[in-house]
C-alpha cells in the first residue's frame, strides 16, 4: 500500500546493513558517513576509469564528485540514497556500496558548472539528431528504429513517473557478490513506494558506455542517447563515451 505522506529522513530497510537516508539527514546528522561515502563514489569511478580494458578512460585524479555537498546537490530534497555499510571493531560504520535516486526533471542541454565534461545530458523532446563521431563533445539522441518498442510508445506518456538513478557504486573489494543488484532492487522498491499505484515507472540513467552500458542492457535498459568525448578531454588517453539509458519497469 502507497502512501503519499513526506518519506522519513533516515530510515532501516530490510537487510540490517543496508540504510536509505535524505539528503538532508545526511548533511545535517551524518557528516561523517557523507564524507566516507563521496571518497567511495570517487574510488569506484575512478578505478573504473582507470583499470579499464580500453585504457585509461579518465585520470585517477578526475573526481565524480568534487566536494561532500556535491551529491547533496545533485539528488536533491526530492532524492534519497541508499547506502550498504560493514560495521568496524570500533563500531565505525563505513560504506561499501551505494545507489541514489531523484525525480527526472526535463532541463534540455546544459553543460555542468565547472567542467568540460557534460556528464548528466537531458535532451528536450525535440532535440536535433547529431552523430557523436561529427565532434567531439556532441549528442546523439537516438531514433525510434534504434530505441524500440515499447520504450518509444512509453516515452510519449508525460503522466509516467519518471526518476533517475545516480551514483550506483560499490567498493572494488566486493564486487561480484551480487551487491550490486541487491541495491538495485531495494532501490526500485523504495520508487515504486513513493509513486501511486498501479503505476509503471520511467528509469533514467546516465553512464559510461565502456564500463557499464553492457551491466545495464542486461537490466533490460536501452540506449537513448549517446556522447562522444575525444581522446585528450579531461585528461582521457582514449576517449570514451557517455550514454542515457531508459527502462520501464
Amino acid at each position: 500500500m502507497t502512501t503519499n505522506a513526506s518519506p522519513p529522513n533516515e530510515r532501516i530497510l530490510p537487510s540490517s546493513n543496508l540504510r536509505l537516508y535524505s539528503t538532508k539527514s545526511l548533511q545535517e546528522d551524518h557528516a561523517d558517513l557523507l564524507s566516507s561515502l563521496t571518497a567511495l563514489i570517487n574510488l569506484c569511478y575512478s578505478d573504473g576509469h582507470t583499470s579499464s580494458p580500453y585504457g585509461i578512460l579518465l585520470p585517477y585524479s578526475s573526481l565524480r564528485l568534487p566536494t561532500q555537498a556535491s551529491l547533496v546537490g545533485e539528488v536533491g530534497k526530492e532524492g534519497f540514497v541508499l547506502i550498504l555499510s560493514i560495521e568496524t571493531l570500533e563500531g565505525v560504520q563505513v560504506p561499501i556500496a551505494s545507489a541514489s535516486a531523484k525525480p527526472f526533471k526535463e532541463l534540455g542541454y546544459h553543460e555542468v558548472e565547472g567542467s568540460e565534461l557534460l556528464t548528466n545530458f537531458k535532451r528536450k523532446a525535440a532535440a536535433p539528431v547529431l552523430d557523436p563521431a561529427s565532434s567531439s563533445g556532441v549528442i546523439k539522441d537516438l531514433g525510434s528504429s534504434e530505441i524500440g518498442e515499447p520504450l518509444n510508445a512509453l516515452r510519449a506518456d508525460t503522466a509516467l513517473p519518471k526518476w533517475e538513478i545516480l551514483c550506483n557504486v560499490v567498493h572494488p573489494d566486493y564486487q561480484k557478490r551480487g551487491i550490486a543488484d541487491e541495491i538495485y532492487n531495494a532501490l526500485i522498491a523504495e520508487i515504486r513506494g513513493r509513486e501511486p499505484e498501479p503505476k509503471r515507472i520511467h528509469l533514467v540513467i546516465t553512464t559510461m558506455k565502456e564500463l557499464r552500458e553492457a551491466y545495464y542492457q542486461r537490466r533490460g535498459y536501452v540506449t537513448t542517447g549517446e556522447k562522444r568525448f575525444d581522446k585528450g578531454v579531461g585528461g582521457s588517453e582514449v576517449g570514451f563515451s557517455v550514454v542515457e539509458m531508459e527502462k520501464i519497469v
